[in-house]
């Protein structure tokens, strides 16, 4: 299960989830072509990411192995998006929480 309450994520640990990531210029128009990556880690300042995902499609998408051994708590993530022309742009950084499961 994942929900998603502005820019924060809350994911259930181990879950398979996905979700859009929809990107468009300020006047609403297509952005054109791009290559994203959505990035988790523990806090902003770490070297270290506790996981990436390549954004497909518009999709992000979370494997069972991405999360299935991490603890309950909150991360930070965001996605940095590279547009054909050459720009760089941030989403986030936000909160990524990864709340307990009780089946394991």
């Amino acid at each position: 299960m994942i929900k998603i309450h502005g820019n924060n994520i809350y994911h259930i640990r181990g879950d398979t989830d996905s979700f859009d990531v929809n990107l468009t210029q300020e006047d609403g128009s297509d952005i054109g072509p791009y290559t994203a990556v959505f990035s988790v880690k523990k806090k902003i300042t770490d070297d270290a990411y506790v996981f990436q995902a390549s954004v497909q499609d518009g999709v992000v998408s979370l494997t069972h192995d991405m999360t299935k051994d991490l603890e309950a708590g909150d991360y930070v993530y965001d996605i940095e998006v590279r547009t054909q022309g050459g720009g760089v742009q941030t989403v986030g950084p936000a909160l990524f929480r990864v709340i307990a499961d009780v089946t394991r």
